[in-house]
């Protein structure tokens, strides 16, 4: 084997990807399903770096038909993808038949892959060769490749939709962003998005370009998985609640309630009174649960009352009312509160949580405001 950059860079993703699928299958603190899933899927991605690793030194494997077949884990990492997010935005997952159907692919594409391997050389070993040197003919490779990923594609897609969900739905339970860590949720998605299309193009070049552009593809793939690594295994390892996870039936609408109008307006205006006479949205943790309890409604009456009455979800509605107070704190000539002290002072707890919802609505930072309000 030649120990060249791509190499030992190759080498050293492997480990640390066999390494976090050892401590994602041992850890069994919190969301034991959702940390086999992802260790199934680093797993398995450690073998494929593995696998092109001995394809590109033209190492002949002992067990060479399983790193034929292991193409067809492309079929597995994105319902693994899929799963892993189902299972940590909603509480509780279980798994249930239709699950099983998501597997079916990868199966049909084991048999698949095991007849066209036993009809493209007299060997297994023949085979190898041929798929290694991308002897096979191009236009139905790059059309089987295409295909593959297509599959997994799919998969990402419908993960960031069930992120959108989590975002929406979070927003009408919860006021205060600062609590809620979306933003890792979605770098863990949209980092496979990218680790998905690299892979493509890895698989792709062997067929439409010089062997340099191998390695050239090889590098950036395997440098983004070595940064990608290490972001989980300085952060995610370290806290396992990267998401809060919402109960599935926070996500229905409101097709079957049964909250009259005038039931819709009366309560309308029992909240507008207790967060104006009470400010309710000083309290960082106000959820939507507290607010209902007060007001003696059920949860999802009183987000169809938000929703429907002041055309927000909970997150925008509370949101509002702290910066309405956020502008009277910062305009005021006499007062001495730094703009952090007005971020507490109103409810927020987050400072780029603060600044970002109010440079939403205002157009401007709060430091910008303040600055053309006392100019």
């Amino acid at each position: 084997m030649n120990f060249n950059l791509n190499t030992v860079l190759s080498l050293l993703v492997a480990f640390q990807l066999f390494f976090i699928a050892l401590f994602l299958f041992t850890n069994g603190v919190t969301k034991r399903k959702s940390n086999v899933l992802l260790g199934f899927f680093f797993l398995l991605l450690a073998i494929n770096v593995c696998d092109i690793l001995f394809q590109i030194n033209r190492i002949s494997s002992f067990f060479s038909l399983f790193f034929l077949l292991d193409d067809a884990f492309l079929l597995l990492f994105g319902p693994l993808i899929y799963l892993y997010t189902l299972s940590v935005v909603y509480e509780p997952f279980t798994y249930t038949r239709k699950h099983v159907w998501h597997f079916v692919p990868f199966a049909i594409g084991v048999l698949g892959l095991f007849f066209l391997y036993t009809l493209v050389g007299s060997s297994y070993q023949n085979s190898l060769v041929v798929v290694t040197n991308a002897e096979a003919p191009k236009g139905a490779a790059l059309i089987f490749i295409v295909l593959l990923y297509l599959h997994g594609g799919i998969y990402l897609w419908l993960s960031k939709q069930a992120l959108k969900t989590y975002d929406r739905v979070v927003k009408e339970q919860y006021s205060n962003p600062g609590r809620i860590d979306l933003g890792w949720a979605h770098f863990m998605v949209n980092s496979f998005l990218i680790i998905w299309v690299m892979g493509m193009a890895q698989s792709m070049v062997p067929y439409i370009a010089q062997g340099a552009y191998v390695n050239i593809t090889l590098f950036f793939f395997v440098a983004y998985l070595f940064y990608f690594i290490n972001r989980v295994l300085f952060r995610a390892l370290r806290d396992s609640k990267m998401f809060m996870g919402i109960p599935y039936t926070t996500a229905e609408k409101y097709a079957k309630s049964s909250l009259s109008e005038d039931k819709r307006k009366k309560f309308a205006e029992a909240l507008e009174s207790k967060m104006e006479g009470e400010q309710w949205y000083l309290n960082p943790d106000l959820t939507l649960k507290d607010v209902a309890q007060s007001l003696g409604l059920p949860s999802k009456e009183l987000s169809q009352i938000i929703n429907q009455s002041f055309d927000k979800n909970f997150f925008d509605f509370v949101n509002s009312y702290r910066i309405d107070l956020a502008k009277t704190l910062l305009s005021d000539d006499n007062s001495a509160m730094t703009i952090q002290e007005v971020m507490y002072a109103v409810g927020f707890s987050s400072k780029s949580s603060f600044n970002t919802i109010f440079k939403r609505k205002m157009k401007q930072t709060p430091s910008e405001f303040r600055s053309a309000s006392l100019g």
